[in-house]
Protein backbone atom coordinates (compact mmCIF):
# COMPACT_ATOMS: atom_id res chain seq x y z
CA UNK A 1 0.00 0.00 0.00
CA UNK A 2 0.78 4.01 -0.07
CA UNK A 3 3.76 5.22 2.16
CA UNK A 4 2.79 6.98 5.13
CA UNK A 5 5.39 9.42 5.27
CA UNK A 6 3.67 11.15 1.78
CA UNK A 7 1.97 14.35 2.87
CA UNK A 8 -0.76 16.04 1.84
CA UNK A 9 -1.70 13.51 -0.96
CA UNK A 10 -5.18 13.63 -1.85
CA UNK A 11 -5.27 17.08 -0.90
CA UNK A 12 -3.64 18.88 -4.22
CA UNK A 13 -4.90 21.12 -5.91
CA UNK A 14 -4.41 19.79 -9.24
CA UNK A 15 -2.77 16.81 -10.78
CA UNK A 16 -0.75 16.49 -14.15
CA UNK A 17 0.10 13.44 -16.30
CA UNK A 18 2.98 13.30 -17.75
CA UNK A 19 3.44 9.39 -18.50
CA UNK A 20 0.82 6.45 -17.96
CA UNK A 21 0.90 2.84 -19.39
CA UNK A 22 1.13 -0.74 -18.39
CA UNK A 23 4.26 -1.65 -16.64
CA UNK A 24 5.58 -5.02 -14.58
CA UNK A 25 6.36 -4.04 -10.78
CA UNK A 26 8.97 -6.06 -9.54
CA UNK A 27 9.37 -5.89 -5.95
CA UNK A 28 12.63 -5.77 -4.01
CA UNK A 29 12.38 -8.20 -1.31
CA UNK A 30 10.97 -10.79 -3.54
CA UNK A 31 11.69 -10.26 -7.59
CA UNK A 32 9.70 -13.47 -8.33
CA UNK A 33 6.20 -11.76 -7.53
CA UNK A 34 6.11 -9.60 -10.44
CA UNK A 35 2.99 -8.05 -10.76
CA UNK A 36 1.94 -5.99 -14.24
CA UNK A 37 0.01 -2.77 -13.27
CA UNK A 38 -1.10 0.57 -14.81
CA UNK A 39 1.56 2.97 -13.96
CA UNK A 40 1.12 6.63 -13.84
CA UNK A 41 3.85 9.34 -13.82
CA UNK A 42 2.16 12.25 -12.13
CA UNK A 43 3.29 16.18 -10.64
CA UNK A 44 1.05 17.76 -8.44
CA UNK A 45 0.55 21.42 -7.57
CA UNK A 46 4.20 21.66 -9.56
CA UNK A 47 5.68 20.43 -6.71
CA UNK A 48 5.53 16.66 -5.48
CA UNK A 49 6.11 13.94 -7.96
CA UNK A 50 4.37 10.79 -8.16
CA UNK A 51 4.42 7.43 -9.38
CA UNK A 52 1.04 5.52 -8.49
CA UNK A 53 0.21 1.62 -10.17
CA UNK A 54 -3.80 1.36 -10.56
CA UNK A 55 -5.48 -2.02 -11.19
CA UNK A 56 -6.45 -1.39 -15.05
CA UNK A 57 -6.67 2.15 -16.40
CA UNK A 58 -10.13 2.72 -15.69
CA UNK A 59 -9.69 3.07 -12.26
CA UNK A 60 -7.13 5.68 -12.78
CA UNK A 61 -10.02 8.30 -13.35
CA UNK A 62 -11.06 8.02 -9.44
CA UNK A 63 -7.44 9.32 -8.75
CA UNK A 64 -7.27 6.53 -5.59
CA UNK A 65 -4.10 4.37 -6.59
CA UNK A 66 -3.26 1.01 -4.90
CA UNK A 67 0.63 2.16 -4.64
CA UNK A 68 1.89 5.57 -4.78
CA UNK A 69 5.61 6.87 -3.83
CA UNK A 70 6.72 10.31 -4.22
CA UNK A 71 10.03 10.52 -6.18
CA UNK A 72 11.30 14.15 -4.62
CA UNK A 73 14.39 12.51 -3.30
CA UNK A 74 15.34 10.33 -6.51
CA UNK A 75 18.93 9.81 -6.54
CA UNK A 76 19.04 8.77 -10.16
CA UNK A 77 16.97 7.15 -12.89
CA UNK A 78 18.81 4.05 -14.52
CA UNK A 79 17.84 1.66 -17.37
CA UNK A 80 19.29 -1.81 -17.69
CA UNK A 81 21.55 -3.08 -21.13
CA UNK A 82 20.32 -6.07 -21.83
CA UNK A 83 16.93 -7.71 -21.27
CA UNK A 84 16.16 -10.26 -19.00
CA UNK A 85 13.37 -12.85 -20.02
CA UNK A 86 11.74 -10.31 -22.65
CA UNK A 87 11.68 -7.13 -20.22
CA UNK A 88 13.33 -4.25 -19.98
CA UNK A 89 13.95 -3.60 -16.44
CA UNK A 90 14.64 0.08 -15.14
CA UNK A 91 14.91 1.35 -11.23
CA UNK A 92 13.99 4.49 -9.69
CA UNK A 93 16.68 5.10 -6.88
CA UNK A 94 15.74 7.14 -3.84
CA UNK A 95 17.09 7.71 -0.48
CA UNK A 96 15.48 5.27 0.91
CA UNK A 97 13.96 2.48 -1.22
CA UNK A 98 14.73 1.24 -5.10
CA UNK A 99 11.96 1.31 -7.27
CA UNK A 100 12.13 -1.52 -10.30
CA UNK A 101 9.56 -1.50 -12.97
CA UNK A 102 10.28 -3.07 -16.17
CA UNK A 103 8.80 -2.73 -19.98
CA UNK A 104 7.87 -4.77 -22.68
CA UNK A 105 10.04 -3.09 -25.46
CA UNK A 106 13.38 -1.07 -25.30
CA UNK A 107 11.83 1.55 -26.69
CA UNK A 108 9.26 2.09 -24.24
CA UNK A 109 11.44 1.80 -21.04
CA UNK A 110 13.93 4.33 -22.84
CA UNK A 111 10.94 6.85 -23.55
CA UNK A 112 9.80 6.56 -19.48
CA UNK A 113 13.31 6.96 -18.67
CA UNK A 114 14.10 10.11 -20.74
CA UNK A 115 10.50 11.34 -19.52
CA UNK A 116 11.30 10.81 -15.88
CA UNK A 117 14.83 12.10 -15.85
CA UNK A 118 13.35 15.53 -17.98
CA UNK A 119 10.83 16.40 -15.20
CA UNK A 120 13.28 16.04 -12.39
CA UNK A 121 16.09 17.81 -13.99
CA UNK A 122 13.03 20.71 -14.71
CA UNK A 123 12.41 20.27 -11.30
CA UNK A 124 15.76 20.69 -10.23
CA UNK A 125 15.49 17.23 -7.99
CA UNK A 126 17.70 15.59 -10.38
CA UNK A 127 21.40 17.63 -11.61
CA UNK A 128 22.09 16.67 -15.08
CA UNK A 129 25.02 15.16 -15.91
CA UNK A 130 27.13 18.42 -17.59
CA UNK A 131 30.54 18.49 -17.28
CA UNK A 132 32.20 20.63 -14.89
CA UNK A 133 35.03 22.78 -16.03
CA UNK A 134 37.45 24.53 -13.70
CA UNK A 135 39.16 28.25 -14.28
CA UNK A 136 41.67 28.08 -16.62
CA UNK A 137 45.21 28.64 -15.67
CA UNK A 138 46.62 31.84 -15.50
CA UNK A 139 49.58 32.97 -18.29
CA UNK A 140 52.95 33.57 -16.99
CA UNK A 141 54.45 36.90 -18.15
CA UNK A 142 57.90 35.64 -17.04
CA UNK A 143 59.61 32.41 -18.47
CA UNK A 144 60.11 29.68 -16.11
CA UNK A 145 64.18 29.41 -15.34
CA UNK A 146 65.74 26.03 -17.24
CA UNK A 147 66.08 22.72 -15.49
CA UNK A 148 69.81 22.43 -13.65
CA UNK A 149 71.29 19.47 -14.99
CA UNK A 150 71.36 16.69 -12.40
CA UNK A 151 74.79 15.47 -13.28
CA UNK A 152 76.55 19.24 -13.12
CA UNK A 153 78.11 20.43 -9.87
CA UNK A 154 76.50 22.62 -7.67
CA UNK A 155 76.46 26.27 -7.91
CA UNK A 156 78.90 28.36 -5.82
CA UNK A 157 77.20 30.26 -2.52
CA UNK A 158 75.73 33.28 -3.29
CA UNK A 159 77.99 36.19 -2.86
CA UNK A 160 75.23 38.95 -1.27
CA UNK A 161 74.20 38.56 1.89
CA UNK A 162 70.61 37.38 2.96
CA UNK A 163 68.35 40.33 3.50
CA UNK A 164 68.12 41.54 6.54
CA UNK A 165 64.42 42.38 8.05
CA UNK A 166 64.54 46.00 9.98
CA UNK A 167 65.66 45.95 13.03
CA UNK A 168 67.81 43.19 13.12
CA UNK A 169 71.45 43.57 12.39
CA UNK A 170 74.00 41.39 11.67
CA UNK A 171 77.39 40.83 13.45
CA UNK A 172 80.69 39.37 12.93
CA UNK A 173 82.32 36.76 15.27
CA UNK A 174 85.33 37.35 17.43
CA UNK A 175 87.76 35.95 15.20
CA UNK A 176 86.86 38.51 12.40
CA UNK A 177 86.67 41.17 14.71
CA UNK A 178 90.05 42.03 14.93
CA UNK A 179 90.89 41.86 11.19
CA UNK A 180 87.64 43.97 9.64
CA UNK A 181 87.58 46.25 12.61
CA UNK A 182 88.00 49.71 11.92
CA UNK A 183 90.29 52.03 13.77
CA UNK A 184 87.57 54.08 15.52
CA UNK A 185 86.39 54.61 18.86
CA UNK A 186 83.01 53.18 17.89
CA UNK A 187 82.41 49.47 19.84
CA UNK A 188 80.35 47.29 19.04
CA UNK A 189 77.70 46.12 21.89
CA UNK A 190 76.48 42.24 21.13
CA UNK A 191 79.15 39.84 19.95
CA UNK A 192 77.73 36.26 19.25
CA UNK A 193 79.43 32.84 19.44
CA UNK A 194 81.49 31.07 16.71
CA UNK A 195 79.20 31.69 13.88
CA UNK A 196 77.42 34.05 12.03
CA UNK A 197 73.72 35.43 13.29
CA UNK A 198 71.34 38.30 12.94
CA UNK A 199 70.83 39.64 16.37
CA UNK A 200 68.64 42.28 17.50
CA UNK A 201 70.54 45.20 19.70
CA UNK A 202 69.64 48.77 21.25
CA UNK A 203 71.54 51.78 20.22
CA UNK A 204 72.66 53.94 23.01
CA UNK A 205 72.04 57.61 23.78
CA UNK A 206 74.57 59.84 21.81
CA UNK A 207 75.76 61.36 25.61
CA UNK A 208 76.59 58.19 26.66
CA UNK A 209 80.11 57.06 26.96
CA UNK A 210 81.21 53.73 26.03
CA UNK A 211 84.45 51.70 26.07
CA UNK A 212 86.09 48.71 25.74
CA UNK A 213 87.09 48.74 29.61
CA UNK A 214 83.31 49.26 30.48
CA UNK A 215 82.17 46.10 28.21
CA UNK A 216 82.55 42.47 28.46
CA UNK A 217 81.26 39.43 26.92
CA UNK A 218 79.93 36.24 29.09
CA UNK A 219 78.17 33.75 26.79
CA UNK A 220 76.78 31.42 29.17
CA UNK A 221 75.43 28.21 27.70
CA UNK A 222 72.91 25.66 29.69
CA UNK A 223 71.39 22.99 28.72
CA UNK A 224 68.15 23.98 28.24
CA UNK A 225 68.95 26.66 26.18
CA UNK A 226 71.58 28.74 24.75
CA UNK A 227 71.61 32.47 26.43
CA UNK A 228 74.01 35.35 25.64
CA UNK A 229 74.46 37.82 28.34
CA UNK A 230 75.61 41.47 27.87
CA UNK A 231 77.59 42.37 31.12
CA UNK A 232 77.90 46.26 31.44
CA UNK A 233 80.21 47.43 33.99
CA UNK A 234 79.93 50.27 35.69
CA UNK A 235 79.84 51.96 39.14
CA UNK A 236 75.85 53.14 39.56
CA UNK A 237 74.21 50.29 36.88
CA UNK A 238 72.30 47.96 38.86
CA UNK A 239 71.44 44.59 37.30
CA UNK A 240 67.69 45.90 36.91
CA UNK A 241 68.72 48.57 35.20
CA UNK A 242 70.34 47.20 32.24
CA UNK A 243 67.63 47.63 29.45
CA UNK A 244 66.12 50.69 30.93
CA UNK A 245 67.29 53.45 28.67
CA UNK A 246 65.53 57.01 28.15
CA UNK A 247 64.16 56.67 24.89
CA UNK A 248 63.68 60.26 24.96
CA UNK A 249 66.69 61.23 23.97
CA UNK A 250 67.82 58.79 21.76
CA UNK A 251 68.45 60.62 18.26
CA UNK A 252 67.17 58.56 15.53
CA UNK A 253 68.13 59.50 12.00
CA UNK A 254 65.91 58.26 9.22
CA UNK A 255 66.88 60.06 6.41
CA UNK A 256 70.87 58.56 7.56
CA UNK A 257 69.17 55.52 8.34
CA UNK A 258 67.92 54.80 4.57
CA UNK A 259 71.45 54.95 3.51
CA UNK A 260 72.32 52.23 4.91
CA UNK A 261 71.97 48.78 3.21
CA UNK A 262 71.04 45.94 5.42
CA UNK A 263 74.01 43.53 6.32
CA UNK A 264 76.62 46.49 5.62
CA UNK A 265 78.83 47.96 8.06
CA UNK A 266 77.76 51.14 9.38
CA UNK A 267 80.12 54.40 8.76
CA UNK A 268 82.66 55.20 11.46
CA UNK A 269 80.64 58.82 12.38
CA UNK A 270 77.08 57.73 12.25
CA UNK A 271 75.39 56.48 15.38
CA UNK A 272 72.48 54.99 16.67
CA UNK A 273 71.31 54.97 12.74
CA UNK A 274 70.62 51.11 12.56
CA UNK A 275 67.41 51.58 13.35
CA UNK A 276 64.51 53.42 11.90
CA UNK A 277 61.50 55.31 13.95
CA UNK A 278 58.67 53.11 14.21
CA UNK A 279 56.43 56.58 15.49
CA UNK A 280 55.90 59.96 14.35
CA UNK A 281 55.18 62.28 16.43
CA UNK A 282 54.23 59.26 18.83
CA UNK A 283 51.02 59.04 16.75
CA UNK A 284 49.56 55.53 16.57
CA UNK A 285 48.91 55.38 12.40
CA UNK A 286 49.85 53.46 9.26
CA UNK A 287 53.75 53.04 8.32
CA UNK A 288 54.88 55.28 6.14
CA UNK A 289 57.39 52.57 4.71
CA UNK A 290 57.07 51.69 1.42
CA UNK A 291 55.52 48.05 1.01
CA UNK A 292 56.32 46.70 -2.47
CA UNK A 293 54.28 43.31 -2.69
CA UNK A 294 54.73 41.40 -5.56
CA UNK A 295 52.26 38.12 -6.17
CA UNK A 296 53.61 34.78 -7.34
CA UNK A 297 52.23 35.81 -10.60
CA UNK A 298 52.24 39.34 -11.80
CA UNK A 299 49.39 38.76 -14.50
CA UNK A 300 46.04 40.89 -13.67
CA UNK A 301 43.40 38.20 -12.50
CA UNK A 302 40.48 37.66 -14.65
CA UNK A 303 37.48 39.57 -13.77
CA UNK A 304 34.46 36.48 -13.34
CA UNK A 305 31.42 36.99 -15.70
CA UNK A 306 28.41 38.76 -13.45
CA UNK A 307 25.70 36.47 -11.91
CA UNK A 308 22.65 35.45 -13.90
CA UNK A 309 19.78 36.76 -11.65
CA UNK A 310 18.28 33.87 -9.77
CA UNK A 311 14.37 32.92 -12.04
CA UNK A 312 11.87 31.02 -10.63
CA UNK A 313 10.48 28.05 -12.41
CA UNK A 314 7.16 30.57 -13.53
CA UNK A 315 9.66 33.04 -15.35
CA UNK A 316 11.95 30.47 -16.72
CA UNK A 317 8.65 28.41 -18.12
CA UNK A 318 7.42 32.25 -19.64
CA UNK A 319 10.89 33.29 -20.60
CA UNK A 320 10.76 30.02 -23.08
CA UNK A 321 7.06 30.58 -24.27
CA UNK A 322 8.18 34.07 -25.11
CA UNK A 323 11.17 33.17 -26.81
CA UNK A 324 8.53 30.40 -29.47
CA UNK A 325 6.70 33.38 -30.00
CA UNK A 326 8.91 35.60 -30.89
CA UNK A 327 10.25 32.84 -33.75
CA UNK A 328 9.19 34.33 -37.15
CA UNK A 329 9.52 30.95 -38.75
CA UNK A 330 7.86 29.58 -36.28
CA UNK A 331 8.26 26.09 -34.13
CA UNK A 332 9.18 22.92 -35.44
CA UNK A 333 7.49 19.99 -33.44
CA UNK A 334 8.22 15.87 -33.69
CA UNK A 335 5.08 14.33 -32.14
CA UNK A 336 4.36 10.54 -32.44
CA UNK A 337 2.06 9.52 -35.09
CA UNK A 338 -0.18 7.84 -32.69
CA UNK A 339 -0.64 10.97 -30.46
CA UNK A 340 -2.11 13.09 -33.64
CA UNK A 341 -4.56 10.85 -35.40
CA UNK A 342 -8.29 12.05 -34.05
CA UNK A 343 -6.75 13.62 -30.96
CA UNK A 344 -6.22 16.70 -31.80
CA UNK A 345 -9.03 19.21 -32.23
CA UNK A 346 -8.22 21.40 -35.18
CA UNK A 347 -10.40 24.81 -36.47
CA UNK A 348 -10.74 26.67 -39.70
CA UNK A 349 -10.77 30.41 -38.58
CA UNK A 350 -9.69 33.71 -40.23
CA UNK A 351 -8.18 31.94 -43.27
CA UNK A 352 -5.89 29.54 -41.50
CA UNK A 353 -5.74 26.34 -39.39
CA UNK A 354 -5.59 26.84 -35.11
CA UNK A 355 -5.41 24.05 -32.34
CA UNK A 356 -8.13 24.37 -29.82
CA UNK A 357 -7.62 21.58 -27.64
CA UNK A 358 -6.79 17.86 -27.59
CA UNK A 359 -7.40 14.48 -25.71
CA UNK A 360 -5.35 14.91 -22.24
CA UNK A 361 -6.35 11.75 -20.42
CA UNK A 362 -5.30 9.18 -23.57
CA UNK A 363 -2.38 11.74 -24.90
CA UNK A 364 -0.55 13.57 -21.53
CA UNK A 365 2.53 14.51 -23.98
CA UNK A 366 0.63 16.73 -25.86
CA UNK A 367 0.24 18.84 -23.05
CA UNK A 368 4.17 19.50 -23.37
CA UNK A 369 3.98 20.48 -26.81
CA UNK A 370 0.96 22.60 -28.03
CA UNK A 371 -0.73 25.62 -26.44
CA UNK A 372 -4.84 26.98 -27.71
CA UNK A 373 -4.13 29.18 -30.14
CA UNK A 374 -1.36 27.75 -32.09
CA UNK A 375 -1.30 28.21 -35.59
CA UNK A 376 -0.56 24.86 -38.05
CA UNK A 377 1.49 26.05 -40.72
CA UNK A 378 2.87 23.24 -42.21
CA UNK A 379 2.88 19.06 -41.74
CA UNK A 380 6.01 17.18 -43.22
CA UNK A 381 7.05 20.20 -45.26
CA UNK A 382 3.61 20.63 -47.24
CA UNK A 383 1.83 23.67 -46.38
CA UNK A 384 -1.61 23.39 -44.63
CA UNK A 385 -4.72 25.41 -46.13
CA UNK A 386 -7.64 23.97 -44.16
CA UNK A 387 -8.83 20.94 -41.35
CA UNK A 388 -9.02 18.45 -44.12
CA UNK A 389 -6.13 18.53 -45.60
CA UNK A 390 -4.47 18.35 -42.22
CA UNK A 391 -6.16 14.96 -41.77
CA UNK A 392 -5.44 13.74 -45.10
CA UNK A 393 -1.28 14.31 -44.40
CA UNK A 394 -1.66 12.96 -40.97
CA UNK A 395 -3.50 9.19 -41.89
CA UNK A 396 -1.12 9.15 -44.92
CA UNK A 397 2.36 9.56 -42.72
CA UNK A 398 3.46 5.56 -42.11
CA UNK A 399 6.44 6.68 -39.89
CA UNK A 400 6.29 6.54 -36.26
CA UNK A 401 6.67 10.73 -35.62
CA UNK A 402 5.60 13.12 -37.43
CA UNK A 403 7.23 16.97 -38.19
CA UNK A 404 5.17 19.39 -37.43
CA UNK A 405 6.06 23.29 -37.83
CA UNK A 406 3.40 25.72 -36.02
CA UNK A 407 3.43 29.13 -35.25
CA UNK A 408 3.23 29.62 -31.14
CA UNK A 409 0.05 31.87 -30.31
CA UNK A 410 0.63 34.80 -32.62
CA UNK A 411 -2.10 36.68 -30.86
CA UNK A 412 -1.08 35.70 -27.27
CA UNK A 413 0.58 37.57 -24.84
CA UNK A 414 1.92 35.92 -21.96
CA UNK A 415 3.51 37.58 -18.15
CA UNK A 416 4.87 36.68 -14.98
CA UNK A 417 2.84 38.83 -12.12
CA UNK A 418 4.62 38.84 -8.62
CA UNK A 419 2.81 39.83 -5.66
CA UNK A 420 4.31 41.83 -2.81
CA UNK A 421 2.44 39.58 -0.32
CA UNK A 422 -0.04 36.64 -0.71
CA UNK A 423 -3.59 37.09 -1.37
CA UNK A 424 -2.95 40.81 -3.10
CA UNK A 425 -4.92 41.68 -6.18
CA UNK A 426 -3.96 41.44 -9.08
CA UNK A 427 -6.19 44.52 -11.19
CA UNK A 428 -8.29 41.93 -13.28
CA UNK A 429 -12.07 42.51 -13.52
CA UNK A 430 -13.56 39.40 -15.24
CA UNK A 431 -17.10 39.32 -16.76
CA UNK A 432 -18.74 37.60 -14.15
CA UNK A 433 -16.84 34.40 -13.89
CA UNK A 434 -16.08 33.66 -17.43
CA UNK A 435 -12.25 33.87 -18.46
CA UNK A 436 -13.17 37.38 -20.47
CA UNK A 437 -11.33 40.22 -18.79
CA UNK A 438 -13.41 43.30 -18.86
CA UNK A 439 -10.77 45.43 -17.89
CA UNK A 440 -7.37 46.03 -15.78
CA UNK A 441 -7.27 48.05 -13.20
CA UNK A 442 -4.85 50.83 -13.42
CA UNK A 443 -2.06 50.74 -11.51
CA UNK A 444 -2.65 47.57 -10.64
CA UNK A 445 -0.15 44.51 -10.47
CA UNK A 446 -1.27 43.51 -14.16
CA UNK A 447 -0.50 47.17 -15.33
CA UNK A 448 2.49 47.33 -14.30
CA UNK A 449 3.96 43.90 -15.43
CA UNK A 450 2.79 44.89 -18.82
CA UNK A 451 -0.98 44.08 -19.62
CA UNK A 452 -2.64 46.10 -21.14
CA UNK A 453 -6.88 46.99 -20.82
CA UNK A 454 -7.40 46.07 -23.87
CA UNK A 455 -6.53 43.59 -26.85
CA UNK A 456 -6.25 44.57 -31.09
CA UNK A 457 -8.31 42.37 -32.99
CA UNK A 458 -6.55 39.51 -35.23
CA UNK A 459 -7.16 42.04 -38.07
CA UNK A 460 -6.13 45.13 -36.39
CA UNK A 461 -8.73 47.35 -37.03
CA UNK A 462 -10.33 47.52 -33.77
CA UNK A 463 -9.82 47.16 -30.38
CA UNK A 464 -11.18 44.06 -28.01
CA UNK A 465 -11.36 42.19 -24.82
CA UNK A 466 -8.98 40.04 -23.54
CA UNK A 467 -9.14 36.73 -22.62
CA UNK A 468 -7.38 34.06 -20.49
CA UNK A 469 -6.23 30.60 -21.96
CA UNK A 470 -3.60 29.87 -19.59
CA UNK A 471 -2.87 30.01 -15.75
CA UNK A 472 0.41 28.82 -14.67
CA UNK A 473 0.95 27.14 -17.25
CA UNK A 474 -1.93 24.71 -17.41
CA UNK A 475 -4.77 25.51 -20.31
CA UNK A 476 -8.45 26.49 -19.15
CA UNK A 477 -11.43 25.32 -20.20
CA UNK A 478 -13.11 27.36 -23.20
CA UNK A 479 -16.30 27.13 -21.95
CA UNK A 480 -15.72 28.21 -18.60
CA UNK A 481 -16.48 25.18 -15.62
CA UNK A 482 -18.02 26.84 -12.62
CA UNK A 483 -15.30 28.99 -10.91
CA UNK A 484 -12.16 27.56 -12.62
CA UNK A 485 -10.53 30.79 -13.67
CA UNK A 486 -11.54 32.03 -10.32
CA UNK A 487 -9.56 29.85 -8.42
CA UNK A 488 -6.75 29.81 -10.57
CA UNK A 489 -6.36 33.38 -10.03
CA UNK A 490 -6.26 32.95 -6.56
CA UNK A 491 -4.04 30.15 -6.19
CA UNK A 492 -1.70 29.82 -3.18
CA UNK A 493 2.19 31.90 -4.09
CA UNK A 494 3.10 34.99 -5.04
CA UNK A 495 4.28 34.40 -8.52
CA UNK A 496 1.77 33.89 -11.58
CA UNK A 497 1.70 33.11 -14.90
CA UNK A 498 -1.06 34.06 -17.48
CA UNK A 499 -1.88 33.76 -21.06
CA UNK A 500 -4.15 35.94 -22.96
CA UNK A 501 -5.56 36.29 -26.39
CA UNK A 502 -8.13 38.75 -27.99
CA UNK A 503 -12.01 37.99 -27.50
CA UNK A 504 -12.54 37.39 -31.60
CA UNK A 505 -9.89 34.28 -31.85
CA UNK A 506 -11.45 32.21 -29.39
CA UNK A 507 -14.79 32.95 -30.19
CA UNK A 508 -14.05 31.32 -33.61
CA UNK A 509 -12.69 28.78 -31.87
CA UNK A 510 -15.11 27.95 -29.74
CA UNK A 511 -17.53 27.99 -32.49
CA UNK A 512 -15.69 25.79 -34.56
CA UNK A 513 -14.87 23.57 -31.81
CA UNK A 514 -18.74 22.85 -30.80
CA UNK A 515 -19.00 21.31 -34.61
CA UNK A 516 -16.89 18.58 -33.73
CA UNK A 517 -18.13 15.06 -33.16
CA UNK A 518 -17.95 14.76 -28.87
CA UNK A 519 -16.15 18.21 -28.79
CA UNK A 520 -16.11 17.73 -25.12
CA UNK A 521 -13.31 15.04 -24.98
CA UNK A 522 -10.88 17.76 -26.58
CA UNK A 523 -11.47 20.31 -23.34
CA UNK A 524 -8.58 20.50 -21.36
CA UNK A 525 -9.09 21.25 -17.20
Amino acid sequence: MAEANIRHFGNSLFREIHKNTWLTKIPSKDPKKKKRVWTVFCVHDDTEVFLETYFDNKSAISHKPEWFICLNNTKHVSPTICAHEQEYEFVITLSTDVVRLAAPTRELMLDWVESLRAKLYELKILSPRENIYSKLPESRTNPLLPTRDPTSPLPPPPSIPPTVPPGVEPLISSEFQNEDRPETNQTPLLLTNNHRSLQRGISLPEGTNVSDQNISEAVVERNEENVTIIQVEGNSTSENDIFNFDLNNLNVSSSTNASICPGSAPPPDARNTYYERLFNNQQPGPSNRAVLVQRSNSSPRRLQPAPQPYRTLREQQVLQLQKEMKHPAGVRLQLRRKDCINSIALADAMGHVWVCGWKQKEHPMLYNALHIGDQLLNIEGISIQNVNDANKILRSICSLYVNVIIKRVPFGQVLVIRRDFDGQSLGIIQEGSTAVIQTVENGSLAAKHGLSAKARTCDGLSFTNWVLTEINGRPLNLFFKDNQVRDRLNSVGRDISILVQPLDLIKQLKKQMKSLRNYKDYLLQ
